[in-house]
């Protein structure tokens, strides 16, 4: 209950990739939460939907003194990343090393899922006033 309650009060929503590891058939999610309490760390699925919860406390030496320039989130946060395909539940793994967690969720056998690569070419070109 406390997961759900969270997901509706989280203060900020910290930065993610998504990636297709197509080697070892799975989406690779990692999350940068640095300074995040571990055991605080918590995720579920709500249908195709990655539900990534967490809390980030504000260290002592933060709690004094004046901001002059205020960047780091402190406090609930989550993160909801919609899949592109359908994973399967039972097989995910999750690590949390330097501040980054890591969840990989294998595709689901069957489910297609396309990649494409492309290339970009940039002409440019001077004129001369």
């Amino acid at each position: 209950m406390e997961f759900v309650a969270r997901t509706r009060l989280a203060a900020f929503a910290p930065n993610a990739d998504v990636l297709v590891d197509e080697e070892q058939q799975a989406i690779r999610v990692v999350i940068e939460v640095a300074g995040a309490e571990a055991e605080s760390l918590q995720f579920g699925f709500d249908g195709r939907s990655l539900v990534i919860a967490g809390r980030r406390r504000k260290p002592r030496q933060i709690r004094q003194g004046s901001f002059l320039q205020k960047e780091i989130a402190y406090g609930d946060f989550v993160k909801r990343i919609r899949l592109p395909v359908s994973i399967n539940c039972n097989e995910v793994s999750a690590t949390y090393e330097e501040g980054l967690l890591t969840i990989v969720a294998p595709i689901e056998p069957g489910a297609y899922l396309t990649t494409q690569k492309s290339e970009l070419h940039l002409v440019i070109t001077r004129t001369h006033s």
